[in-house]
């Protein structure tokens, strides 16, 4: 919880620190699992980016190859456009279904940039039957791709930018067949387009950053919420929660073991202790019990004032639940001897465990916690109630559920509260086969 806690709060002056041009995470962990997870979710944007490339290549040949009016100019297009731009695409579209694309898709995508805009230049001073704008606008769609489609880093997004304006004006500026107005034109508009596009590449990344942290937040409260809830109910329950339209979970169990465990004589220790001391008491022989339950497999159901009850084969059936529930009960017995009151006297306890069919849920809108319910979890109380100190009476179901693992006094009939002559039998250990 607390490394959930500072995780969070890093997270927040982490977003309030990320200023400035270079877009970086100042934690390496962070930025490394933000450029996994921009990664990820790019891949498909970086294929299709890949295959638009080729597909504009190839209708562009189609729709401009009528205008090239001289033979060079047609030869030199098929060679650069089939021969160089298509197939670097094509190799970038393969490569992003390898395991090292991960580690390079920006690099890979940057060089495919930058190689294109250079040929680009190349091709575009040599195809003289075109326009001279054909140069400088095909630099601004390449340029353009990288943070549209590929959504490139900022950065890289400039250092594009950068790369097709210093390739294409020198050339602008040089060549004797473009007129001076079309060589402000080029200069106007590269430049015009770059600023915008990597303004809008900025924005785009730092407002996908922001959105990483904010998710990264939103996913570290819902860690926070499970860890609460998981503290007050199962972990199925609360997967059934989650689903259940109503908010309402019942469950019907054919058979459960139930275990009841009262510490003797807390009334009046209780009166000869501090409230502060004697819920220290309480606590740590519960927190034991905790231990004890979450180790062989049962539920704590709640605590009732001394009492502690818990329930095995529940709200997961398991085929043992009532040797769980009977080694929990010798188990309490045998670790609380050390545990004392705060007034020196031993904590003595005493256990019931009846085994049967229960109901389970969780019902109510306010302080809701899973409970279990029917005859079972009476009958379990009323034994405990009737179990001397230090003793483990058990019902003659859980007691013939588990002979050949734990041995029995005789059977001995309690005329039970609500349920009459009862034949119960008190828990004398595990048998010699089973230790």
């Amino acid at each position: 919880m607390d490394e959930i806690s500072s995780s969070t709060d890093d997270d927040r002056s982490v977003r309030g620190r990320l200023t400035g041009l270079r877009l970086r995470f100042p934690d390496p962990v962070l930025e490394a699992a933000f450029r996994t997870d921009r990664f990820y979710l790019d891949l498909g944007n970086v294929r299709f980016a890949f295959l638009a490339g080729i597909a504009l290549w190839v209708a562009w040949g189609f729709l401009l190859r009528p205008h090239m009016l001289a033979l060079s100019d047609q030869r030199l297009d098929m060679v650069i456009r089939y021969g160089v731009f298509i197939p670097i695409l094509a190799g970038g579209f393969a490569l992003s279904y390898t395991s090292l694309f991960r580690r390079i898709w920006e690099w890979v995508s940057v060089a495919i940039a930058v190689v294109t805009i250079v040929v680009w230049v190349y091709y575009a001073s040599n195809v003289l039957t075109l326009p001279a704008e054909y140069g400088y606008v095909g630099v601004i769609l390449i340029t353009a791709f990288t943070y549209t489609l590929l959504r490139l880093r900022f950065v890289l997004v400039v250092l594009i930018t950068l790369v097709g304006i210093g390739a294409y004006l020198p050339h602008a500026f040089t060549a004797r067949y473009i007129v001076d107005v079309s060589r402000v034109l080029a200069a106007l508009y590269l430049t015009s387009f770059g600023v915008l596009g990597s303004l809008a590449a900025y924005r785009m990344e730092r407002f996908t950053r922001q959105l990483f942290v904010r998710q990264r937040q939103i996913h570290q409260e819902r860690q926070r919420s499970d860890l609460l809830l998981l503290n007050i109910l199962p972990p199925a329950v609360i997967e059934q929660l989650k689903t259940s339209s109503g908010g309402r979970v019942a469950q019907a169990f054919e058979e459960v073991s139930v275990v009841f465990v009262d510490a003797v004589g807390s009334t009046a220790q209780a009166a000869r202790s501090s409230p502060e001391e004697f819920a220290g008491a309480l606590d740590a022989l519960f927190r034991r019990f905790d231990e004890i339950a979450e180790r062989l497999g049962l539920e704590k159901i709640k605590t009732i004032g001394d009492a502690y009850m818990a329930v095995a084969g529940a709200p997961v059936p398991a085929p043992d639940h009532a040797a769980s529930a009977v080694g929990m009960a010798l188990e309490i017995l045998t670790d609380h001897r050390q545990a004392q009151w705060p007034s020196g006297d031993p904590i003595v306890v005493r256990v019931g465990v009846a085994t049967g069919p229960a109901v389970a849920g969780v019902i109510g809108e306010r302080k809701f916690a899973y409970d279990v319910w029917g005859d079972t979890v009476n009958l379990a109380s009323r034994l405990e109630e009737h179990a001397q100190p230090g003793e483990v009476l058990v019902s003659e179901q859980t007691a013939t559920a588990v002979l050949d693992r734990f041995a029995f006094g005789p059977v001995t009939t309690l005329d039970l509260k609500g349920k009459g002559p009862t034949p119960v039998r008190a828990v004398l250990g595990p048998t010699a086969e089973s230790s």
